[in-house]
C-alpha cells in the first residue's frame, strides 16, 4: 500500500517535477546567491543594466520555485497532521474534497477584488483624465463581469438534474466568456499602445517589488497547473474559470515587467519599449487565441 505522502508526490509530479532533497538544497543555495547578487546591485549598482535585470529575474524565478517546493512539503505535513480534523467538519471537508465547489468558492475573492480595482482605477482615471487608469478600469470590469457570471450561473446550474441541460448551460457560459476574451484582447492592446508611448505602467516602492515578483511567478505557475488539471474534468464552466485566472496571471506578468523596468532600467528607453511591446503582444495574442478557441469549441460541442 502506498502512503498518503507518496500518492501526493506522484500527483504533484504530473504537473511540476518533484525534486530529491539534494536538488532542493542546491535550488535553495542558487536562490540565496541570486538574491545576494540582486541586492548587491540594488545597493551598489555594481553590474551593467542588462546583467542587473538578469539577476532580478533569476532571483524572482528561483525564489518562486523555492517557495513552491517549501510550501508543497509544508502542506503535505500539515495535511497528514490535521486531516482528521478537516474531515470531521462538514464545511472544511467539502472545501478539500469537492474540486468544483472549491473552484467556484475561490473565484469569489477574485471577483470582489476585481470590482474594487475597477472602481478605484475608474475614479482615478476620471479625476486625472488618465487613459491608462481608464484602460485598467475597463480590464478589471471585464474580469469582474466574467467571474460574477460564473459564480451566478454555477448556482443555477447546480440545481439542474438533467445532464444534457447541465452541459448546455455550461457551454453557454463558456461561449459568452470566450466572447468577452475578444473584448479583453482589445482593451489590453490599448494598454500596450499606451505603454509603448510611455504612458502608464506600475512602480513599487523599495523591496516590495521582490514580494510582488514572487507572488506573480507563483500565480502564473499555479494558474498553468490548474488549467491543465481542470481539462481532465470535462466541465466547460470550470475550464473557463481557470482560463480567466490564467489570463489574469499573464497580465500580472506584463505589469510586473513594467514595474521592474521602472525600478531597474532607467535610461534604457529603447529596451523598455521593445520588451513591453513583445510581452504585451504575446499576452494579447494569448487572450485572443483563448477567446477564438473557446468560441469554436463551444460551437462544435453545441452542434453534437
Amino acid at each position: 500500500m502506498k502512503t498518503q505522502k507518496e500518492t501526493e508526490k506522484k500527483k504533484i509530479s504530473k504537473y511540476i517535477p518533484s525534486l530529491r532533497l539534494r536538488y532542493r538544497i542546491f535550488l535553495y543555495f542558487v536562490t540565496i546567491v541570486c538574491i545576494a547578487l540582486a541586492l548587491v546591485n540594488v545597493v551598489f549598482a555594481s553590474f551593467p543594466n542588462l546583467a542587473g535585470i538578469l539577476f532580478y529575474v533569476l532571483a524572482a524565478v528561483t525564489v518562486t520555485a523555492s517557495c513552491y517546493y517549501i510550501m508543497i512539503h509544508i502542506r503535505q505535513d500539515i495535511r497528514e497532521t490535521i486531516k482528521p480534523a478537516i474531515a470531521a467538519n462538514p464545511y472544511t471537508n467539502k472545501v478539500t474534497t469537492d474540486y468544483r465547489w472549491r473552484t467556484i468558492l475561490f473565484a469569489v475573492p477574485g471577483m470582489v477584488s476585481n470590482m474594487i480595482f475597477a472602481a478605484f482605477n475608474g475614479v482615478i482615471g476620471i479625476t486625472s483624465h488618465s487613459a491608462w487608469f481608464g484602460t485598467l478600469s475597463a480590464y478589471y470590469i471585464l474580469l469582474s463581469i466574467m467571474r460574477a457570471g460564473i459564480v451566478r450561473h454555477e448556482r443555477e446550474i447546480a440545481a439542474l438534474k438533467e445532464k444534457q441541460e447541465h452541459m448546455r448551460r455550461e457551454l453557454s457560459v463558456y461561449r459568452k466568456n470566450s466572447v468577452l476574451f475578444l473584448f479583453m484582447a482589445v482593451v489590453l492592446a490599448g494598454a500596450v499602445i499606451l505603454l509603448l508611448n510611455a504612458q502608464g505602467g506600475k512602480d513599487y516602492p523599495g523591496l516590495t517589488i521582490y514580494a510582488v515578483a514572487t507572488y506573480t511567478f507563483y500565480k502564473i505557475i499555479m494558474s498553468t497547473v490548474q488549467v491543465i488539471k481542470v481539462g481532465k474534468r470535462k466541465s466547460p464552466l470550470l475550464s473557463i474559470a481557470r482560463k480567466i485566472g490564467y489570463i489574469d496571471a499573464c497580465v500580472s506578468i506584463l505589469t510586473l515587467q513594467t514595474a521592474m523596468f521602472a525600478s531597474f532600467a532607467e535610461g534604457e528607453e529603447a529596451l523598455i519599449k521593445l520588451m513591453n511591446g513583445i510581452t504585451g503582444t504575446v499576452v494579447c495574442l494569448i487572450v485572443l487565441g483563448l477567446g477564438i478557441q473557446g468560441i469554436c469549441f463551444s460551437k462544435k460541442k453545441s452542434d453534437l
